[in-house]
């Protein structure tokens, strides 16, 4: 009798910690799923437990992930399964009764079309893209740091899907957004009922002028978590600042147990989405400790399992002396000048990694160039200008708008840059651009991207004369004229090895004008 007793403790042990042998729970690749856990303990610091998870999929994949508490005695292991099959987690914690469970789960095909997995750096050509089920990615992006708050703590986003969805429609595919910002300094305090800063939307326990950084605002991040769930289902890669460093907020500690806290807790909520890219702190040339900066990033690598993609923003001298090498998978960085194309072609040339300008320009409101939020704006057609510069070196991209960049948000706005931005995307979608360079010696003035004897994209500022040298042709190949601002076409003819002179064509006008040679 005893050893019965004994045998149906075990067994009751084993349906409680152990692995069930037919998982009936399918989850679908690269969808982020919350697992919950629940303690009757309270800890006198909820968000200071230790909680892990080890995570064990097909072929014998091996991953750790970092809960994190959710509020009410809940705390969570957010995963999303990178390959179909099964998948084992186990749960690992100081408080007892969050230690060792386990469960399974099979992945299954994803069925939303716009899920593509993980971002990657493509592996032939460097300065490129690919996602993690092989497809191309051109990105398109859109600064949008208050995002976030357009809704305030409204959970259904009543504002912010409308304008998704309105960004998405133009082209654009990824967005760049702070995880927290205060207020800014070129539009302190409320300036209009458009103006989100200072933002009442705090992250961490207390308050702006009493924070407690070993608490978090757990309203406050799901919140958050709804922003960045309807950026994936749409497809739009989240370019999440951890910290940014001109909007008045006051961050924990360098290497404090409080900033350890932080960054592990943004990377045990968002590291499960695939559409995250990590960049450590926008103006990250006012933190000017470069070894602080170094081991931020290596700490984000070692925490997160998926290994998303890591850059860092605008700090250009730690670029060029080669400090972020083999740590941050591209450059990020931002510039305003008469000399984009070369500072592209510049940076290019210092390392074989992608290379973003995510500022280059900011398109004025529907007035006119008075009608700002920031000191500094451009022109409509400008702000296309600086854009085909810095792709027509084989650089990319992000296209700021003024009443939608910082804490003046209006979202009901639509800006002609939109249009020419869209024209931009859908040019440059239907080409092979990851096979061609930047050869300007090509052409006789402008700019030219080419992979000879294939194709070629030559960009001029307005309707001119040029010439352009084309070698290796197997055969005769198709010329179309192309006005980016419009996104017309007209036929060019074809055209042969050797060099070729051509004039634009006067229906397009005297604006810029752009030539695809092709196969």
């Amino acid at each position: 009798m005893r050893k019965l007793i004994i045998l149906i403790i075990l067994c009751l042990n084993i349906s409680v910690y152990g692995v069930t042998s037919n998982p009936t729970l399918k989850l679908q690749r690269w969808k982020p799923y919350d697992f919950v856990f629940k303690s009757t303990a309270q800890p006198i610091n909820p968000f200071a437990v230790k909680f892990t998870a080890s995570i064990t999929g097909p072929d014998n994949i091996q991953m750790t992930l970092p809960g994190y508490y959710d509020g009410n005695n809940i705390w969570k292991i957010r995963f999303s399964p990178t390959k179909e099959g099964k998948w084992t987690i186990i749960t690992h914690s100081d408080q007892p009764d969050l230690d060792k469970q386990q469960t399974q789960l099979v992945c299954i095909k994803n069925q939303n079309g716009s899920i593509h997995g993980g971002l990657q750096i493509d592996p032939v050509n460097r300065h490129h893209f690919i996602n993690e089920d092989g497809t191309r990615w051109f990105p398109v992006g859109y600064e949008a740091n208050w995002l976030w708050s357009l809704d305030g703590n409204d959970n259904s986003l009543p504002t912010i899907n409308p304008f998704l969805d309105k960004l998405s429609k133009s082209g654009f595919n990824f967005i760049l957004i702070n995880a927290y910002a205060y207020d800014t300094k070129w539009c302190l305090g409320k300036t209009s009922s458009d103006d989100y800063g200072p933002n009442d939307l705090f992250p961490w326990g207390g308050n702006y002028q009493n924070c407690d950084y070993s608490r978090f605002n757990v309203a406050y991040w799901q919140h958050f978590d709804k922003v960045i769930e309807a950026m994936y289902q749409r497809g739009i890669q989240a370019h999440l600042y951890l910290k940014v460093y001109n909007k008045m907020v006051n961050w924990p500690q360098n290497n404090s147990p409080e900033d350890d806290l932080y960054y592990r807790w943004i990377i045990a909520r968002y590291a499960a989405y695939p559409n995250v890219i990590w960049d450590l702190a926008k103006e990250a040339n006012n933190e000017k400790s470069v070894p602080y900066k170094v081991e931020r990033l290596k700490f984000i690598r070692s925490m997160d399992p998926y290994k998303r993609l890591l850059t860092i923003h605008t700090d250009i001298k730690t670029y060029d002396d080669g400090s972020y090498n083999g740590i941050a998978d591209f450059r990020s960085h931002q510039e305003q000048s008469d000399h984009l194309h070369a500072t592209t072609l510049k940076q290019l040339a210092m390392n074989n990694w992608p290379v973003f300008n995510v500022e280059s320009g900011y398109e004025y409101g529907p007035k006119g160039p008075t009608d700002k939020t920031y000191g500094r704006v451009n022109s409509p057609e400008d702000v296309a200008k600086f854009i085909w510069e810095v792709q027509i070196a084989g650089g990319y991209n992000a296209y700021y708008y003024t009443y939608t960049a910082w804490d003046v948000i209006r979202p009901l706005d639509t800006p002609p840059g939109y249009a020419y931005l869209k024209n931009f995307r859908d040019f440059f979608i239907q080409t092979r651009y990851w096979l061609m360079q930047s050869n300007d010696s090509l052409v006789s003035t402008g700019y030219c991207l080419a992979n000879p004897g294939k194709e070629y994209v030559v960009y001029q500022y307005q309707s001119t004369t040029f010439k352009l040298k084309i070698s290796g042709a197997a055969k005769p190949l198709k010329a179309l004229w192309y006005q980016p601002l419009s996104g017309k076409y007209m036929d060019g003819g074809t055209l042969h090895n050797g060099t070729n002179e051509l004039t634009s064509p006067t229906a397009f006008g005297n604006g810029p004008i752009v030539l695809h040679v092709k196969q």
